[in-house]
Formats: C-alpha cells, sequence, structure tokens
C-alpha cells in the first residue's frame, strides 16, 4: 500500500476516534447537569458513535490488510465488498429502530443522506466486483469518508434536537 493511502486511512481513523470522543463527552456532560438523554436522542448519539466507530474500523482494515500481505487489486476488491455490506445493511437498521421510536416518515436531509449512500454503496460493490474502476482505492477511500461525513452532517441536522432538554 502507498504511503499516502496508509497515511490518509490512518489520518482519517484519529478524526473519527476524536469525533466518537466528543460525542462521548457530550453525552458524559448531558447526565452530568442532570438531563439524560431521551431514546430518540440516545438513536442519534448512537448512530453517530457507530458510524465513527464503523469508519475508524473500516479506515484501520485497509491498513491490516495490506499489512497482511493483499496486493492492492485483491486489497481494494475485498475492503470495498466489506464496506459495502455494511453500507446496505446499517442504514437499513437505522431506519428500522427510529421508526420504532419516531413513527413517520424520515426528514428530507434524512432521506437525502441515505440515497448518497446507496449511491456510493453502489460505487464500492462495482470496484468489488467489476473492472470497471480498476479496483482502485478511490472508491473504497471515499467510503469510508462518506461513512463519518453523513454521521456528521445528521448529528448537525439533529443538534436542537440533542441539546432539547424538556421532556
Amino acid at each position: 500500500m502507498d504511503h499516502l493511502y496508509s497515511d490518509y486511512f490512518l489520518d482519517l481513523a484519529q478524526v473519527a476516534i476524536g469525533f466518537v470522543g466528543f460525542s462521548t463527552i457530550a453525552v458524559v456532560l448531558r447526565e452530568m447537569i442532570g438531563t439524560p438523554l431521551d431514546r430518540y436522542q440516545t438513536l442519534i448519539v448512537r448512530y453517530v458513535v457507530e458510524c465513527g466507530l464503523a469508519a475508524t474500523i473500516y479506515a484501520l482494515g485497509g491498513v491490516l490488510l495490506a499489512v497482511a500481505g493483499l496486493t492492492p487489486p485483491l486489497l481494494w476488491r475485498v475492503a470495498s465488498a466489506a464496506l459495502g455490506v455494511f453500507g446496505l445493511a446499517y442504514p437499513l437498521h437505522y431506519v428500522y429502530r427510529r421508526r420504532r421510536l419516531k413513527p413517520g416518515p424520515l426528514p428530507l436531509y434524512a432521506v437525502t443522506i441515505f440515497l448518497a449512500t446507496m449511491v456510493v454503496d453502489a460505487v464500492l460493490w462495482l470496484n468489488a466486483f467489476t473492472p470497471i474502476l480498476h479496483f482502485s482505492v478511490g472508491p473504497y477511500a471515499i467510503g469510508v469518508t462518506w461513512l463519518l461525513a453523513q454521521a456528521g452532517i445528521i448529528l448537525l441536522n439533529t443538534f436542537s434536537e440533542f441539546m432539547r432538554t424538556e421532556r
């Protein structure tokens, strides 16, 4: 694996862990001031933390596969397929959990994010199973970056909900 790629993924993993740490600190501070999160707020924070941890795992996973000796074409195929599975399963699971807590349609920003996620997943699957993208690092890097970025977008769009203290 080229040093540029490994540096990018290792730096992205650090940013993702910082994102998770910030989210966790925010929850602890809310608990300390005596206003625990309700179930929907907990779902939002859980989504952000889980996406941050997943971005960390997938950022480090590509580097680990390179250390294990996979050659670049096979490395990016395997990594893209693994991230593609997560990218399909996790948003569906989140929608299921959200609908249990808050019935009704998803907000427009959430629908837009999930549609963009499906586009990213399609590119990951193309990278994993067809030679169209030459089994390159690009789609995988975009996929891991999007995994963290979309969690940040959701957090920013729901920040007022997250900070709500009334019951």
